[in-house]
Order: structure tokens, then C-alpha cells, then sequence
């Protein structure tokens, strides 16, 4: 690792404007600002691109510790046991690490780095500008004998605390829980009253997905899914019987889960008699009596055997960064999330228990809490032919992904699919770095993409067009901070903007940015676009890429680089207006690259898949 020397300053500022900092007498860690570190200025953003590897290893290695961690010499997990081995413990936020749910999950890895450079110092003072976290600012508290804030007295930094708040962060977690039970029962439409609790004698694949990336338009009753390509054609020609699983996630053309239910029953009633539809979120009363006795059960254990040592534990000097998750922590044990959990691990129990033994299951792997409920219970009553689908590839930062054996408590193998199939090079190279062995991945054909086999861009006419295709984010604060820096530019393009199915974009929220709106297909956007501006996290970025288009990735330095572009030298990286106008001058001058680049596996006649279909895999 080529990091700076420590310095051994005992004063320090963390920055978090996004100016530039002011003159100070010692060490100025920039926390949103991204430029090259010196040893009076370390860039936390900058410290986490060039030395990524380092500070990647040390933050899991930290998050090892959280998940190890013991009360009374039990570990943490058997505490919270609901059903033979599994545990609630296995599903909080800082185990899961997923940068979708947890406010925290930037700045906490944002943490391992200035904990580095604390290491050995012993700080007299630290002081922090105005919008500092008030997370951070009561962690800091912890390593320095005084914390005090730039242009604020002392008694203004406590005001800070008294000032109204979000009715979230006011309630107590357990209330907070209580009444996400009945939030999370109206998300979901309701009790199911009658149960439907028939054995399913016949299907031998089952298939587990989400239900916001549907292609079958408003009209139409043939399921069609981004997810899986031309696979459903493969399934129907091979007249396998199949039930399709869906996970519901809000979208503009299924805003509720009324909406989505509706169109279930039209698959379910044009489709073949082989192929079936549902939808995972189904409460029933036994669901619901479960998941309140298991809830009042941990809160109970909680208050009586964990919460007076849980935290002072965390005050160790290793484990001292987790108090930054605290509130996540709890709130994964007595809380909202807590309640979500236990939901999502009864009602894929429920489904599960009604499945055919021996089945095979596939399902789209993202390494998410309901991934391991499914794959434990799979493995316990169905069978071991488990395959998880890598639908686009595996981000350097998307942390979901580690696996990682020095885990005491949490038992891998029972939540580990027995065959992981990766959709490219890139893919498979993110595994293996995450920790999965070669005997674990078989090679598929990326489903998703597997129009870029034949699509062709139109060279001359994009560089004619000056056409800026952008792809937002799933979150609308990534997509703002993306389309504000083409604001600020006023650029000589057509800028076109494509949203993301779960997050639409309203153009009110961007006045002085004139564009236009698009829900075409990706690959007919390609086919005209001169540069591709991306949000950090989409994987639209591969697909340009893939086609040797130039690519801009907007980089937020609030949060780790998450673009599945991450490491490669011919994208262009931006955080301010500054970077991307000189990213699309540069752009100019190179014009398009013809040369493809090896991403994915593209070959239309699913000659791998026919192998995993068979079953000649496992």
C-alpha cells in the first residue's frame, strides 16, 4: 500500500463542505472531497480509490469482529435463533452490507480509513465543520479529550442535538417495530385468510426474481423480464414445469402490490399449465402469529440478556468504529428492520415447505438477507441443486459479496448455494477476489445483455446526433447529484435520460437542464448515443462499455465508488462540473473506440444454460 506516512500531529479537522478547507495547524482529513492526498491532507474519497484494496480487506476484517462478537461467553447469534440454527443475527444491516438499506454504509468504510491514520496518535483536539454527522461527531468523541466545531461554540454543537428530528429518530426502536407490523402488512395487501397450502407434486424448477423489471408492456399477458432474457422461451420449448417466484419492489408501472397481483393472474391464466406465477409477499395468520412471537421473544432477550453489555462492548478500542452503526444494530435486532426480517424469513419458509422435493432453484444473487432464509430452507427440505444467478456482475465495492470463512457464529455452508453462475470475465474475477473458490462457479450466459451480441453503433450518426445518453441511479439522491453536474454545464447536446424502473425522474426538479425522457430499451438508446454519462452504481455502464462507447461515471465523493466499472483506466470518473466538462473535451478529441472489450458471455444459444437446465452441473 503506497499511503502516506502517518503524521504525528496531535490536531485534526475533518472537513465534510464541499469547499475547500481553510488554513489549519495539523492534519485535515477531506471527508466528501475527492484529490490527490498529501501529508497535511488526506482525501478519504481519494484514500479509497488508490488504496481500495487495502481499505476494502480492513473494513470486512472490522465487520468480522462486529459479527463475532460475545455476551456472556454465547455468541451473539445464539441469542437470536428462530429456527433450528438460523439466526435473526445473521440479518442485521452491518452483516449484511448493503449500501441500498444503510444510511451508514459509506461512511462507516469511510471510517477504516481515518482510523488508520489514528492509529498511535493520541489527539488533543479535533474539530469538525458544520455539517459533520452527528454519528461521527459523537464516534469522535471516543478519540480525542475534545471535540469542538469550526465557526460553533461548544453549546452550539449540543443545540445541534436538541433540534428537531424525524419522528424516526425520536421513537424508541421497539415502538418503532410495533408499528412497522402493520406498515409492513398493508405493503403487502393485507392478510391472506385462506391458505392455499398445496404441495407442489409436479415442478422441477423454481425461480426466484424481482417484480420492478418486467418488459411485458400494459396490454400485454406473456411474461417477458430484463432479469432472464430469452431463458423463458428455453423453458417453454423444453416443456419444464416452472414456478416463477416474485419479490415485489414498488415501481412506476406497479406502484402497489395490488397492482402486481392483478397482472400475476393474467400470467397465470394466458401461460402454459406448466408455468406458474406468484408472488413471495403473502402474510397469513400463521405468518403474522410467528413473526409477533418471535418479536416480542427477542425484544425480550434483548432488554433482559443483551442490551446492558451490547453496547459497552462495542467501547473497545477495536470494535469502537461499530458504535457508528449502532443505531443500525439495534434497529436490526428490536426494530423496523428486525420486523422486515422476521417477515421475509416466514413467508420464503411458507412458500418453501409447499415446494417439490428435489426441485432445482434458481434465483438472482445480490447476497441479500431473503438470499440466505431461501437457500437454508432449500437446502433443509428440497434439495441441494441451488443456483445463484450474477444478473449483471459483482462491483469492487458492493460488499454484499464477500464471503468470508473466518465467521465462529455464522455457518456459511447452510446459506451457501452449491453453484454460483457468473455472466463474464469480469464477473467471475469479482468472486474469486471476494473469496469464492473456482469449483464453486459455473459459467452462464448473461441473460441480460445478451442483445449486445448483435447490436451495432451507428458511428457516424452519433457523432453527428451529440447525443449524451444518461442512466440514472435507484436512488433518487445518486441521480440528483448526477444530473446537477450536467445542469451547471449547459452543454451543446441532446441529453437523454433514461430513469431507472424504480426511481422516475420528474424534470421539474431540474429547470435549467433541458432534456429528454426515455423508457426505450437500452439497446436502442445505445445505437444512437455519442457518450454515455452513468450513476455510479448502474449497470448500464457495462453494456456501453461492452460496445466501446465512452463512458462517464458520476462519482459521488459522499459515497465509495460503486460503478461495476470501478478499476478500469479508459472510464472517465467525475465528482464536480469541472472534471466532466474536461472528460467530455477529452472524449472529443478520441471519438468512439471501436474495439469491443470481453465483459460478458453473449452467445444467443444458451449452450450453458441448456447444461444448467439439465442439471449436468451439479
Amino acid at each position: 500500500m503506497k499511503t502516506k506516512e502517518k503524521s504525528k500531529t496531535n490536531q485534526i479537522l475533518i472537513w465534510t463542505e464541499p469547499s475547500n478547507p481553510p488554513r489549519f495547524e495539523g492534519l485535515v482529513f477531506l471527508w466528501n472531497l475527492y484529490q490527490k492526498s498529501t501529508k497535511e491532507i488526506i482525501s478519504v474519497p481519494y484514500e479509497l480509490e488508490v488504496n481500495a484494496t487495502f481499505f476494502r480487506e480492513r473494513y470486512l476484517d472490522f465487520i468480522d469482529k462486529v459479527s463475532n462478537i460475545q455476551i456472556h461467553k454465547k455468541d451473539m447469534e445464539s441469542y437470536f435463533r428462530i429456527d433450528g440454527t438460523f439466526s435473526l443475527w445473521w440479518m442485521n444491516l452491518s452483516f449484511e452490507k448493503n449500501y441500498g438499506k444503510s444510511d451508514s454504509f459509506s461512511n462507516s468504510i469511510k471510517l477504516s480509513v481515518l482510523g488508520y491514520y489514528l492509529e498511535g496518535v493520541a489527539c488533543s483536539l479535533i474539530q469538525v465543520s458544520e455539517s459533520t454527522p452527528i454519528d461521527l461527531v459523537e464516534y469522535l468523541t471516543f478519540c480525542s479529550k475534545k471535540v469542538s466545531s469550526l465557526k460553533q461554540t461548544y453549546i452550539d454543537i449540543f443545540k445541534r442535538f436538541l433540534t428537531p428530528r424525524p419522528i424516526k429518530s425520536i421513537l424508541p426502536q421497539f415502538v418503532l417495530g410495533l408499528i412497522s407490523i402493520f406498515r409492513y402488512v398493508k405493503f403487502c395487501g393485507g392478510i391472506k385468510f385462506r391458505s392455499h397450502r398445496r404441495q407442489d407434486l409436479a415442478e422441477k424448477l423454481y425461480i426466484y426474481d424481482y417484480f420492478f423489471h418486467l418488459l411485458t408492456k400494459e396490454n400485454e399477458k406473456e411474461f417477458r423480464s430484463a432479469y432472464w432474457g430469452t431463458l423463458p422461451n428455453l423453458i417453454k420449448e423444453n416443456q419444464l414445469e416452472v414456478t416463477y417466484s416474485h419479490i415485489y419492489v414498488p415501481s412506476k408501472a406497479y406502484p402497489t402490490i395490488q397492482n402486481a397481483k392483478r397482472k400475476i393472474d393474467e400470467f397465470n391464466q394466458t401461460s402454459d399449465s406448466k408455468i406458474k406465477h406468484r408472488l413471495v409477499e403473502q402474510i397469513t395468520i400463521s405468518v403474522l402469529w410467528q413473526v409477533i412471537y418471535h418479536y416480542f421473544k427477542f425484544s425480550f432477550i434483548y432488554l433482559v440478556s443483551v442490551s446492558f453489555r451490547f453496547k459497552p462492548l462495542l467501547l473497545n478500542q477495536e470494535l469502537r468504529p461499530s458504535l457508528f452503526l449502532w443505531n443500525e444494530l439495534k434497529d436490526s435486532l428490536i426494530g423496523s428492520i428486525a420486523v422486515q426480517n422476521l417477515f421475509t424469513y416466514f413467508t420464503i419458509k411458507n412458500q418453501v415447505e409447499t415446494a417439490s422435493k428435489g426441485a432445482s432453484l434458481v434465483y438472482l444473487m445480490e447476497n441479500q438477507n431473503w438470499e440466505k432464509v431461501l437457500v437454508y430452507h432449500w437446502k433443509k427440505i428440497i434439495s441441494k441443486k441451488i443456483y445463484a444467478v450474477t444478473h449483471a456482475t459483482v462491483r469492487f465495492w458492493d460488499l454484499r459479496y464477500s464471503f468470508r470463512m473466518n465467521l465462529s457464529g455464522y455457518r456459511k455452508k447452510e446459506c451457501k448455494p452449491e453453484k454460483i453462475v457468473y455472466n463474464g470475465p469480469l464477473s467471475k474475477k469479482g468472486l474469486l477476489e471476494f473469496g469464492y473458490k473456482e469449483e464453486d462457479l459455473v459459467p452462464g450466459e448473461a441473460l441480460r445483455f445478451l442483445g449486445l451480441e448483435t447490436l451495432q453503433t451507428k458511428r457516424n450518426q452519433s457523432k453527428q446526433n451529440r447525443i449524451i445518453l444518461v442512466f440514472t441511479d435507484y436512488l433518487f439522491a445518486v441521480s440528483k447529484f448526477q444530473l446537477e453536474l450536467l445542469e451547471s454545464l449547459h452543454l451543446p447536446y441532446r441529453i437523454i435520460v433514461k430513469p431507472h424502473p424504480a426511481c422516475p425522474i420528474d424534470k421539474s426538479d431540474f429547470p435549467n437542464l433541458i432534456f429528454e425522457i426515455s423508457m426505450e430499451p437500452s439497446e436502442t438508446l445505445l445505437k444512437i448515443a455519442s457518450i454515455v454519462f452513468t450513476s455510479n452504481v448502474t449497470s448500464a455502464a457495462l453494456e456501453a462499455y461492452y460496445l466501446g462507447l465512452p463512458v462517464i461515471s458520476a462519482r459521488d465523493p459522499k459515497e465509495v465508488n460503486l460503478s461495476p466499472l470501478f478499476g478500469v483506466k479508459d472510464v472517465h470518473f467525475v465528482s464536480s462540473k469541472e472534471e466532466l466538462k474536461k472528460s467530455i473535451q477529452s472524449i472529443e478529441k478520441v471519438g468512439i473506440r471501436t474495439k469491443r472489450n470481453l465483459v460478458f458471455f453473449t452467445n444467443s444459444n444458451l449452450e450453458n444454460w441448456k447444461k444448467i437446465l439439465s442439471g449436468s452441473c451439479i
